[in-house]
């Protein structure tokens, strides 16, 4: 049966990207292109981040690890239940540290402490921009390319399970839900597999897909205030 709350897919048409198979060529010259000083804006329907709130937002990174395979894949984490936010489904990535030279070093280092995958296994693409969530949080998500034999381990103390998803899965606008939260508000669910991802991720993993298909921040959200 159909969750009363949740909005047709069909109607969000803010999903615009395009579901064709990408080769490793087309990947690589798509995300190259994104700027660490680009922000990008949030796609649930919802306020906008305060200015505020921007202003004293904590510095963080996450690592987009893309799996240099026969069918493109990337890597997700389920956060240990000995951590903040435990079972939640996310990019490797973490909080700035005082010794990392830059967002793209953090992104490095907490990929190597979560999942033990060295920085010399990895070829940096690009960063796809700033994302600010109202929890006070700076994300800049930084996208590696993982070289074809890479191997990781979950540290268990961070990791309780690492997801390898298919790139076409992402790429699937009917794994994408969208969710009324009241308010006027909905936000936008990925499901696949045993997999429910929501928050800052999904908002990421739908700006990944729009970068791939050369889209640059689509999302207006007053165009959708009537909806819910």
């Amino acid at each position: 049966m159909r969750n009363p709350d949740e909005v047709d897919v069909a109607a969000a048409q803010r999903l615009s990207w395009s579901e064709r198979a990408l080769t490793r060529a087309e990947i690589l010259h798509a995300l190259g292109k994104g700027q660490s000083g680009n922000e990008l804006v949030n796609p649930h329907f919802e306020s906008a981040v305060p200015s505020d709130v921007k202003a004293r937002a904590g510095r963080s990174s996450v690592a987009i690890v893309i799996l240099d395979e026969a069918e493109p894949a990337i890597v997700l984490t389920k956060r240990s239940a000995k951590i903040r936010f435990g079972g939640q489904f996310c990019f490797p990535g973490g909080r700035e540290a005082p010794e990392d030279d830059g967002l793209k070093q953090t992104a490095l280092r907490e990929t190597f402490e979560e999942i033990n995958v060295l920085p010399s296994a990895l070829t940096y693409i690009g960063c796809l921009g700033t994302y600010f969530t109202h929890a006070g949080y700076l994300i800049e998500p930084n996208v590696f390319i993982a070289d074809a034999d890479v191997s990781y381990r979950p540290d268990p103390d961070e990791v309780a399970e690492i997801v390898v998803v298919p790139l076409s899965a992402l790429q699937n606008k009917t794994n994408y839900h969208l969710v009324k939260r009241g308010g006027g508000r909905a936000n936008f669910n990925f499901r696949w597999s045993h997999l429910q991802v929501g928050g800052p991720t999904v908002s990421l993993m739908i700006h990944l897909m729009h970068s791939l298909s050369g889209v640059s921040n689509p999302h207006d959200r007053n165009s959708w205030r009537d909806k819910f």
